[in-house]
C-alpha cells in the first residue's frame, strides 16, 4: 500500500508536498514534464520582472527614456523569456502539466505593471506568488514604512485577481509574525520562507562590492525552520512553504513539523536532477511508514503549535541552548586533500 502523501497549499489539491521553485528550468516544458514524473506536485514559473513590465508600457510612449526609466535591461528577457513568451510558456504548460502551475510576479511597489497579473490569471495560472523585493532603503525610510510599502502592493494584487495569492518574503523582518498576520488579514492565501538571497562579497584587489548568484548553502536550513516556527505563530491559517535548504526526506519533514504545508526545492534539483524529487519523497514515505501516522495529511493535523510567546519558549530559543554544552559542532565540510584542477574537479 502506498502512503498517501497529497497536501493541501493555497487552497489547491497537490499530489505530493514537493513544489519546484521560481527558476529557469520551469520554462522548459520537457523539464517540467519530468519533474512532474518524478513527483512534484507543483511548479513555479521563474520571476517575472517589475522592470519587464514597466518597459513594456512605456517603450510605445517614451523610446528614448523607457530603459532609464524603467531600469529594464535585455538579459532579463533571456532569464524568463520576456512578459509575450511567458504568457505563452504558462499556456503551453497549462496545456501539457497535470500538476499546478504558479506564476510568479517579483517588484517593489505599486503600479500598473500588476495588470500582468490579470493577464496571467487569463492565461490559466492556478496560483500568484508575489516575490516581493524592498529594494535598496536609505537611512531615513523607516520599517514601518517599508513595512506599509508591502502591505499595499499585497492589496492591490489580491484586489485584482481571483485566483489564490502567495507572498515569498525575506529574513530581513524584525517581527515576521507580524508581517504574517497582518498579510493573513489581508486575504493572502499563502507564505513562502524565505526568498533566496544573492551572495554578496567584496573583490579586495579592485576595492568593489560584487553581488552573484549562487545555489543555496547547505547548512541554511536552520534559520528557514526558525523563520517557519515564527511566522507560523502569526498566520495560524494561511499555507506556508518553506524554501531554502531542503536536501532529503528528513529536511522535509522537519520543515513541516516546523509548520510548513509544503515544500520548495530548486538547489537541488539544478545538483541531481529530477532525482532529488524522488529522493525527498521517498525520505518522507519512509518517515510515513515508520510512523503511526496512515497519511501525510493526518501527520500535519496532529503536529503541535508553539505558544512562542511564553517565557518558556523565549528563554529555550537562546539561553538553554548556550549553557546546555560546552561541545560546539562544526557545520563546516571537511576538506578535501589532494590536487584539483581549475574547475575543482579531483586529479587522479
Amino acid at each position: 500500500m502506498t502512503t498517501e502523501l497529497s497536501t493541501a497549499y493555497l487552497g489547491l489539491k497537490l499530489e505530493t508536498p514537493i513544489i519546484v521553485g521560481a527558476c529557469p528550468l520551469t520554462l522548459e516544458p520537457e523539464k517540467v514534464r519530468q519533474m512532474v514524473d518524478a513527483g512534484a506536485g507543483a511548479i513555479v514559473l521563474p520571476s517575472i520582472l517589475q522592470e519587464q513590465l514597466d518597459f513594456q508600457r512605456l517603450k510605445d510612449q517614451d523610446p528614448d527614456g523607457a530603459v532609464q526609466r524603467s531600469g529594464y535591461q535585455p538579459q532579463q528577457d533571456e532569464f524568463n523569456g520576456g512578459p509575450v513568451a511567458y504568457l505563452q510558456t504558462l499556456a503551453k504548460l497549462k496545456d501539457c502539466c497535470s500538476a499546478p502551475v504558479i506564476a510568479n510576479l517579483s517588484g517593489t511597489s505599486r503600479g500598473s505593471w500588476l495588470e500582468f497579473a490579470n493577464e496571467v490569471e487569463a492565461n490559466g495560472a492556478d496560483a500568484i506568488e508575489l516575490n516581493w523585493r524592498s529594494g535598496v532603503t536609505g537611512p531615513t525610510e523607516s520599517s514601518d514604512h517599508i513595512e506599509s510599502r508591502l502591505l499595499d502592493l499585497v492589496k492591490e494584487l489580491r484586489q485584482r485577481v481571483s485566483i489564490p495569492v502567495a507572498v515569498k518574503l525575506t529574513q530581513h523582518f524584525t517581527n515576521i509574525a507580524a508581517v504574517a498576520s497582518k498579510l493573513e488579514k489581508l486575504g493572502v492565501d499563502g507564505l513562502i520562507l524565505f526568498a533566496h538571497r544573492p551572495h554578496w562579497d567584496v573583490c579586495v584587489d579592485r576595492m568593489q562590492w560584487n553581488i552573484r548568484w549562487e545555489l543555496t548553502p547547505q547548512q541554511s536550513l536552520g534559520a528557514i525552520l526558525e523563520g517557519i516556527v515564527h511566522a507560523r505563530t502569526g498566520a495560524g491559517k494561511v499555507s506556508i512553504a518553506a524554501s531554502g535548504g531542503i536536501r532529503t526526506g528528513e529536511g522535509a519533514v522537519k520543515a513541516m513539523v516546523a509548520g510548513a504545508d509544503a515544500v520548495m526545492i530548486a538547489s537541488e534539483i539544478y545538483r541531481a536532477g529530477p532525482d532529488a524529487i524522488r529522493n525527498i519523497l521517498q525520505g518522507i514515505r519512509a518517515f510515513l511508514d515508520a510512523s503511526r501516522f496512515q497519511s501525510l495529511a493526518e501527520f500535519l493535523a496532529d503536529r503541535p503549535v508553539p505558544d512562542l510567546c511564553s517565557d518558556r519558549l523565549m528563554h529555550m530559543e537562546y539561553v538553554d541552548p548556550l549553557i546546555r554544552t560546552n561541545d560546539y559542532p562544526d557545520p563546516t565540510p571537511a576538506p578535501t586533500h589532494g590536487r584539483c584542477d581549475s574547475f575543482g574537479h579531483r586529479i587522479p
